[in-house]
């Protein structure tokens, strides 16, 4: 599943976003409020399906079925080379493309250059560690879609402040290939 901002469908639509937000009030735009930020999320079938009933173009719906069909990019970010080979590893092994950065400001800018739809988060780094990539990239609107993945040998019940900052899920160390594998597809079904 990948989902829509009302800046994307205003975009497709030609309408402003305070337009495309009166068709989710009136119910006519079914969409997906975000916990604690309010912000309005609609499934691109959804998108599809209200644009057909309202007899509205779809200028971009043969690259909105593309981009729903390509092989999701994961960019890892660990400080331990190690580590981001093996998750690179396991994850090509699943026809999955992966970017590697070892720190923040690596990882900042392989987001702006490759746009990845997942993102794999060590949080004990040094310099910009991994909780303030986490609310870097959580508060800025180009990656509110983006699901990000905690990957962290931090106590679990220390986890509830990146649940809080915007992570989508938590996966403890050590952990198995299978528990990657099926975390990352579960979210790129959902990107």
């Amino acid at each position: 599943m990948e989902y829509l901002t009302t800046g994307d469908i205003s975009k497709q639509l030609g309408v402003t976003p305070r337009t495309v937000i009166r068709y989710i009030d009136k119910g006519v735009l079914k969409s997906y409020k975000l916990p604690g930020r309010g912000n309005n999320r609609v499934e691109k079938k959804d998108f599809i399906a209200f644009c057909k009933t309202n007899a509205l173009p779809l200028p971009n719906e043969t690259i909105v079925i593309e981009e729903a069909l390509k092989p999701p990019k994961v960019l890892i970010i660990d400080d331990d080379i190690n580590v981001c080979k093996s998750i690179s590893r396991v994850l090509q092994r699943e026809y999955i493309d992966t970017i590697i950065a070892q720190d923040g400001f690596q990882a900042g800018a392989l987001l702006h250059e490759h746009k990845p739809q997942i993102m794999t988060l060590d949080l004990n780094m040094p310099g910009m560690n991994g909780l303030d990539i986490l609310r870097f990239t959580r508060e800025n609107p180009e990656f509110m879609n983006m699901k990000i993945i905690i990957i962290s040998g931090t106590a679990i019940e220390n986890m509830q402040q990146v649940l809080i900052d915007g992570a989508d899920a938590i996966i403890q160390k050590p952990y198995t290939n299978p528990t990657l594998i099926s975390t990352v597809q579960q979210l790129a079904q959902g990107a």
